[in-house]
């Protein structure tokens, strides 16, 4: 019977320290601080867990409404990001022609000077660079035949490029004494593979830049050689340049772009409408007014103004055409806001 009686009081003891540890545990969890986990959670009904209801969207700007890929602004917002929405539309980009070449004086408006008459050369009064104007005396020339003094004078306004006479030298009517330019238009020799021969044709337009330099002009294809040259094996593509300011000098080296419009065809958007976004090309796709989706999309072969897209974008789609980089800027600032907003 005694021993009965102490097995019941050892039970009865090992209970009560077992509850008295496990009483200690619940107070060092209730101590704890959840400071850190002010946000409250819950399980969704999908079984996503720790789904936070205190996640909102910032809305402290009252003309940004982010929703992960979408975004709604104000009018106002629309008219300072400079948004304008275009319809996509099927079409070709205009094929690119490279092509390189050198500027040289305009040999339609060039003259040489030569004597009337053979002779001593007893004046040359302009020098090399030198600019005259029509009707200028360039040279007095004292004949062999008369023994008298003449005068050459130039018969076009423009700049002294040749001088091949001093005074006191024998000249003969054969031989030009000047060869004077008028720059007020340049030849732009352009060299052509012949592989792109036969994509070049007079009346094409082009656009040159002068090498090293920001200086760029458009131009038109007046002449084009009929054979090839033998040395280089090209053909030559001449654009006549306006130069009246003077700025296109010859001997200087020229790149030049030349399009055509039977490139690769798709569908088509302006080249500014796509955007990269974490490393992704994107378009912005607008839903309703001045609500717009940002679409993944897989971009092909360009031009200078368009793009196609592959897949993404289709015909009749109206996107973002100007003003989507500031379009993707709001986005990400928005997302960066929403993403502080969670203080865990």
């Amino acid at each position: 019977m005694r021993l009965l009686k102490v097995m019941v009081l050892v039970v009865f003891g090992i209970l009560f320290i077992g509850c008295g540890n496990n009483k200690k545990g619940h107070t060092d969890d209730d101590g704890h601080d959840h400071s850190a986990h002010a946000h409250e959670t819950c399980t969704a009904s999908d079984g996503a867990s720790n789904v936070d209801v205190y996640a909102g969207h910032n809305h402290d700007n009252d003309e940004l409404d982010s929703h992960a890929n979408e975004i709604a602004l104000s009018d106002t917002a629309v008219k300072l990001a400079g948004i304008v929405v275009s319809e996509a539309g099927v079409g070709s980009i205009k094929e690119k022609i490279v092509l390189n070449g050198e500027i040289s004086f305009n040999e339609e408006k060039m003259v040489h000077v030569t004597p009337r008459f053979g002779g001593i050369a007893k004046e040359a009064k302009f020098n090399l660079g030198d600019f005259v104007n029509t009707g200028d005396i360039v040279a007095l020339i004292e004949s062999n035949e008369s023994m008298s003094h003449y005068s050459c004078k130039s018969p076009i306004s423009g700049w002294v490029i040749q001088k091949q006479v001093v005074p006191g030298e024998h000249v003969s009517s054969d031989e030009s004494i000047y060869v004077i330019a008028d720059m007020n238009t340049v030849w732009v020799n352009l060299s052509v593979y012949i592989k792109d021969a036969h994509k070049v044709s007079v009346g094409q337009k082009v656009t040159i830049t002068m090498a090293g330099s920001n200086l760029t002009t458009d131009g038109v294809i007046r002449y084009i050689t009929p054979m090839i040259d033998t040395e280089t094996r090209r053909v030559t593509a001449r654009v006549v340049l306006p130069n009246q300011k003077k700025v296109w000098r010859p001997g200087s080296f020229v790149n030049a772009v030349l399009q055509r419009g039977d490139g690769a065809a798709g569908i088509l958007v302006k080249k500014e409408a796509v955007q990269i976004v974490n490393e992704k090309p994107v378009v912005f796709i607008e839903e309703e007014k001045n609500t717009y989706k940002q679409v993944e999309v897989v971009p092909g072969e360009s031009d200078s103004d368009n793009i196609i897209i592959i897949n993404g974008v289709v015909e009749g789609d109206r996107y973002v055409s100007s003003g989507a980089f500031e379009l993707k800027a709001k986005i990400v600032t928005s997302a960066l806001g929403e993403h502080a907003g969670h203080n865990h």
